[in-house]
């Protein structure tokens, strides 16, 4: 059986581009970028309900878990200026039509993806945050111990359902998922 590290191994220079990408950590382009990021949580808040809706009995706490975490996000969001009517710039509108489109897949499928997503955005965060700013808040969250301890579980879930899935279709959507990531840090160039 295949494991999610040789998943992943398909594109090592595609996530380390994104994680190299020349950030600029500024209030300003903060704000925009957080004010973008709330229609593609919301986004992602649906697909997890589908995927809660799809899961297995064993897999349903986790999922709960990461849903909780998605509402608590998408509040800290509107608290932070975010308008869920602004309008959605261009490259967060393709991650959405991702989204979507990795929605109608089968449910081992979206949990993979899902996993990527969470995993990817984790790497890249960790790679280019430091520092004080109005980002420590998010950087507390995504590194408490909780929150991590849900990325071992969808790690743990995600692992346990690649057999019978079709490497070349991880591997595609790994790369648009990776892409779209890439996009999306760009925001802050």
């Amino acid at each position: 059986m295949r494991s999610l590290e040789e998943v992943f191994g398909c594109c090592p220079k595609a996530l380390e581009e994104v994680k190299a990408l020349p950030i600029r950590w500024d209030r300003e382009r903060f704000a925009f970028w957080l004010k973008q990021d709330f229609p593609f949580v919301e986004a992602l808040y649906r697909y997890q309900v589908g995927l809660l809706q799809d899961a297995p009995h064993p897999h349903r706490a986790p999922l709960v878990q990461a849903l909780m975490a998605t509402v608590e996000e998408l509040d800290w969001l509107l608290a932070q200026g975010a308008d869920p009517q602004g309008e959605v710039h261009p490259v967060r509108r393709e991650y959405m039509l991702l989204l979507q489109e990795m929605a109608a897949m089968a449910y081992p499928y979206r949990l993979v993806f899902f996993y990527f997503l969470n995993r990817l955005f984790l790497e890249a965060w960790n790679a280019h945050v430091e520092g004080e700013g109005p980002w420590q808040e998010l950087s507390e969250h995504w590194s408490a111990p909780e929150f991590q301890a849900l990325l071992f579980d969808l790690e743990v879930m995600a692992q346990g359902q690649l057999s019978g899935l079709d490497p070349e279709r991880l591997r595609h959507y790994l790369k648009r998922i990776l892409e779209m990531e890439k996009k999306t840090w760009s925001l802050l160039l």
